[in-house]
């Protein structure tokens, strides 16, 4: 497959690399002589006419100058000085590089990637990443730098405009410590404004502050359990769906009302209809509720004889609200969304008349209609925090949220005057709106499309040994979602059991993936669309290449997973032939 932005750069090798010889490298240079040892072994990832890969040969280290385009490598390897000599080599290198690359097996002090992550493929941007941690020694420095403003090149090349934050997310997720961040003008006079970024590589275990979120958790002062609530959704949806975030000039993040919304639901549905009165406000909720109270209640009884809890997750995913439920539901929305943002937006960490809020929120508050879950996320508002909080969430959600569980049962108990246990108020917060006929509808779903195979294994699948297998195991993930349930074999999953696959795995598998979602989504298409969407890819998919992307997604989730839990890993045994 032909890459444009290859031949492009293939085309066009000679006059670049005297048009980068006119660029202004000074700041550049210097950040590269501060951060890099001399004598360090470098990787420079898009070594272009080998401008900087001779800089730092002049520092004594030892540079390994790569780059897509085999024109711009014969352009770098002609310019070669002659006190470079020995201290530079040469590799081709299209990143993400294939699995049998040499570079692969290799460790480097630093590595550089400047003027490179515009032009790699959102699709392509988390393998680069992991590829970059595997090649980077403990404690070896990463730099490189993104660019904003308007482009004026309409030549063809990839073009991705990030945010970043955006990308120092990424790069913290996967165990890396920002050093230092530089902003300067485009050296060839462009309109363009790039952020050079200076990491370490610290390591899953590097400590972070998360001071400002404890205090919220513990030392904020709490008239209902709101507070609690909104973070409780901030720390799932970044442990689990960080790509809904949109990121915004000067480092703010926007998380969809709607998707806190719902998450809201599933917190308070158990406590609201509980035969026990769990007060979520101070007094007992005696002369005063909580004001989404009688709604959630209605909601709820309307499901008593049809399968509860459980039941209403699977109809608001499959768009099978009755007519009287519908309403019932949008005044649910409309009321938790007002309380969200009257409450703990507005006073969260003293937020009210605090220089810099904690949150904010733009946009709107309530709606009318709501046609199906997928659209919620939209249909309402954005809540903002600062990047480096939303970071902080992203990384620690799983072990946060933890702590926000035990505070808000032990609110509870206070609310009630000490009339409700600790441990009564914490099972009603653990209670999920899973349920067995999430699991039996895949099954039956597989199982009327035998004959099959193992998506682990190949292995033909006959009925009698036959089930579904989650993906992401369900202690890890409590995800009950079609994506995330597919047939294979019974020995295969008692193998499996709790562990994760690993990337080869999936990639491995990845047809018979792919051909299982498209049985899932043709029998199922709005609930698979609507969990994909809210659970695994942050929007809606389209109607072309949604599996590419899907895929993507399941890998990076799986990666992070594994290394924010140091969760075990499984591969299918192969048989002796």
């Amino acid at each position: 497959m032909i890459n444009p932005t290859i031949s492009w750069y293939d085309k066009n090798a000679g006059q670049l690399a005297l048009r980068y010889d006119q660029a202004d490298t000074k700041t550049l240079h210097g950040l590269l002589q501060k951060w890099i040892p001399s004598g360090a072994n470098v990787l420079e990832i898009g070594c272009g006419s080998g401008r900087d890969a001779f800089f730092l040969a002049s520092m004594g280290c030892s540079v390994t100058a790569s780059d897509g385009s085999d024109s711009m490598l014969q352009t770098a390897r002609l310019r070669l000085p002659k006190n470079a000599e020995g201290k530079v080599s040469f590799q081709h290198a299209l990143f993400p590089l294939p699995d049998e690359h040499p570079l692969l097996g290799k460790k480097f002090r630093a590595i550089t990637a400047v003027a490179v992550l515009m032009h790699i493929p959102d699709v392509d941007l988390f393998p680069f990443a992991c590829q970059v941690e595997s090649l980077l020694e403990d404690g070896g420095i990463f730099l490189c730098s993104v660019s904003s403003g308007e482009r004026q090149e309409k030549d063809g090349r990839i073009y991705v405009n990030r945010e970043s934050g955006e990308v120092q997310l990424l790069f913290e997720r996967l165990g890396f410590r920002l050093l230092a961040r530089d902003e300067t003008e485009d050296g060839l006079g462009r309109n363009i404004v790039w952020t050079t970024m200076v990491f370490s590589l610290e390591g899953k275990n590097a400590a972070r502050p998360i001071l400002q979120i404890e205090s919220i958790i513990k030392r904020d002062r709490k008239f209902t359990t709101y507070k609690l609530a909104l973070l409780r959704a901030l720390c799932e949806i970044g442990a689990k769906t960080p790509l809904v975030a949109q990121w915004s000039p000067g480092g703010m993040v926007g998380i969809p009302l709607g998707l806190i919304v719902e998450k809201w639901i599933y917190y308070y549905w158990p406590l609201v209809n509980s035969t026990t009165m769990l007060p979520q406000m101070q007094g007992r909720e005696l002369k005063k509720q909580i004001i989404f109270r009688p709604h959630l209640q209605r909601l709820a009884d309307s499901f008593s004889l049809s399968g509860g809890f459980g039941a209403f997750k699977i109809a608001f995913h499959s768009e099978a609200l009755s007519i009287e439920q519908k309403p019932l539901l949008v005044e649910t929305v409309n009321l938790m969304a007002k309380a969200i943002v009257d409450g703990p937006v507005t006073y969260s960490g003293g937020s009210l008349t605090a220089k810099d809020p904690f949150f904010t929120f733009s946009s709107a508050r309530s709606i009318r209609t709501l046609s199906s879950a997928a659209n919620l996320p939209n249909a309402l508002g954005r809540v903002f925090l600062r990047g480096e909080i939303w970071t902080e969430l992203c990384l620690l959600g799983h072990l946060i949220g933890e702590s926000i569980l035990l505070r808000w049962a032990e609110l509870v108990h206070e609310f009630s005057e000490k009339k409700v246990d600790i441990s009564t108020a914490l099972n009603h917060l653990l209670v999920r709106p899973e349920s067995e006929r999430d699991v039996a509808d895949a099954r039956a779903l597989y199982k009327s499309a035998l004959p099959l195979e193992c998506v682990w294994s190949g292995k033909a699948l006959k009925a009698s040994g036959f089930d579904v297998d989650h993906v992401i195991p369900f202690p890890l993930w409590h995800n009950n979602d079609l994506w995330n349930l597919l047939p294979a074999d019974r020995s295969i999953i008692s193998s499996k059991r709790d562990k994760l696959v690993t990337a080869k795995t999936l990639k491995e598998g990845s047809e018979r993936i792919i051909h299982y979602w498209k049985i899932a989504r043709r029998e199922y298409p709005e609930r698979f669309d609507s969990e994909l969407s809210l659970s695994l890819i942050g929007r809606l998919p389209r109607q072309s290449n949604w599996e590419k992307v899907a895929l993507s997604a399941i890998v990076e989730t799986v990666e992070l997973l594994a290394l924010q839990r140091g969760a075990e890993r499984w591969e299918p045994e192969i048989p002796d032939t």
